[in-house]
């Protein structure tokens, strides 16, 4: 038998006694395609009444199209069926027995991904870099085409070696990226200021006063409590849960709602991945103003970054939806889904660079270019013993969302990593400044160099 480490155990052998019906003429044959066996040995192994020999494990593509073109009953080899990820959901079409083929030039056509594998090499290297310095147990990191969705790259963390599949972990075969769904914390004010613009609830100069909040009887809080009147940039820019509550009340929560929908962040993602969560949120039925309120901050509503960074896309855009994609869309047509406005969108990007430019994503800024983003950090839930469900305040998913550039978008990247730990360098902080928006801050300088980026004039600014 032909080993694939990838088949069930009840499929890796072949009943030597009951199909080799002629042992010598198959070894000659064998040995021809792999001279390193031992041919005494096998051939008294062939003719015993074992039930199944081993005869190589692990073969080369080579040798695998060799042996399986000889077409002997009892050997068989790799069964080529995708396992997981895109070599699942195209297995068809790459084998050529896809029957939705209609088209005879559609077969043997090469199926082009819109991976950057130089891209990819780059997210992976600086998320692990970070991951060891603040010893998180997980992270992904996407980065993403905003004018037309494709996806660049897509790194998830832990991972595993691909060419020895039958060694990785459980938590290494999970996709934090599509199949992971998270509270998103700060970040998600993104899409609450947007459809603020959007449904004119709010505009650029308007003020609340943030000292203090309450719904029902729930105390909002910020992370850093301010006092006073603050500006729409101003909350946004320190990140506050008072001031978006009161922006989430003047949307109401139909209109909140709707938008959700629209955004695709209340159904399970259209991509080519077979690996898909489905987003968790209250029922219409408790759906009440104070569960939209905590939605307004990245709370009660749990989705996929890959749901996360697809809403994101109509922000910055212009106001277009497309979908996610991991194939190249160079020659097709798109038609998005027309969400916010030009001017929701022209408005958040200000925010996006006000941000990057005076708050708390500065270190995700590259010199001589227009970085924009938002940063968020979530405290993870939990359940005690008694089935109580509460918030780790040590326990947290710190994320960054960045642009570029901030004055026209044409990458968009989200970097998220799970439980970072503080360091004496960053003073016992793991916060996203200081753990996501760096890593997309280098990230981007690597890509401003790949791609042979311009630099912005100087002095000029959104």
């Amino acid at each position: 038998m032909i080993s694939d480490p990838l088949m069930p155990e009840s499929k890796k052998y072949a009943k030597s006694n009951e199909k080799v019906i002629n042992p010598e003429q198959c070894l000659e044959k064998l040995s021809k395609i792999l001279p390193e066996i031992d041919k005494t040995k096998l051939l008294a192994e062939l003719k015993s009444n074992k039930s199944f020999v081993w005869v190589k494990r692990d073969l080369l593509p080579k040798e695998q199209e060799a042996i399986l073109n000889l077409a002997m009953p009892g050997y068989v080899g790799r069964d080529l069926v995708g396992l997981a990820g895109l070599e699942r959901s195209y297995d068809k079409f790459l084998t050529n027995s896809d029957s939705d083929l209609a088209q005879p030039d559609q077969l043997k056509k090469p199926l082009e991904l819109s991976i950057d594998v130089r891209l990819q090499y780059i997210l992976n290297e600086e998320m692990n870099r970070t991951s060891e310095e603040f010893r998180a147990i997980g992270a992904v990191g996407i980065i993403v085409n905003p004018n037309n969705g494709e996806i660049l790259a897509m790194v998830s963390k832990p991972d595993f070696n691909p060419h020895y599949p039958s060694s990785a972990k459980p938590e290494e075969l999970f996709n934090m990226a599509s199949l992971g769904i998270y509270e998103m914390g700060s970040v998600f004010k993104t899409l609450t200021m947007a459809v603020g613009f959007d449904t004119d609830a709010i505009a650029m100069n308007d003020a609340y006063d943030i000292s203090y909040m309450k719904v029902g009887s729930f105390n909002i809080k910020d992370y850093h409590p301010r006092h006073g009147w603050h500006s729409v940039p101003e909350i946004f820019l320190h990140s506050s849960n008072i001031g978006v509550s009161q922006i989430m009340l003047e949307i109401g929560k139909s209109d909140f709602k709707k938008y959700l929908k629209k955004l695709g962040l209340l159904d399970q993602l259209k991509i080519e991945l077979p690996e898909r969560g489905t987003p968790l949120f209250p029922p219409d039925k408790r759906w009440s103003d104070l569960t939209s309120v905590v939605m307004s901050y990245g709370y009660g509503i749990s989705i996929s970054p890959l749901h996360f960074i697809q809403a994101v896309l109509p922000v910055v855009n212009g106001g277009t939806l497309y979908d996610l994609t991991l194939i190249k869309r160079q020659d097709e047509r798109l038609a998005g889904t027309r969400i916010f406005s030009e001017k929701t969108s022209k408005q958040m990007s200000e925010l996006f660079r006000f941000v990057v430019k005076e708050g708390t994503g500065r270190r995700a800024d590259v010199k001589g270019y227009l970085v924009g983003g938002k940063t968020g950090t979530a405290e993870k839930l939990t359940a005690d013993g008694h089935g109580k469900r509460r918030y780790l305040k040590n326990s947290r998913m710190s994320s960054f969302l960045g642009l570029l550039p901030a004055s026209n978008p044409q990458y968009v990247i989200f970097i998220m990593f799970d439980e970072p730990k503080g360091t004496k360098e960053s003073f016992g902080f793991a916060t996203a400044g200081w753990t996501a928006a760096p890593t997309v801050g280098r990230v981007l300088e690597r890509m401003v160099s790949l791609y042979g980026i311009e630099p912005v004039e100087k002095g000029e600014e959104l």
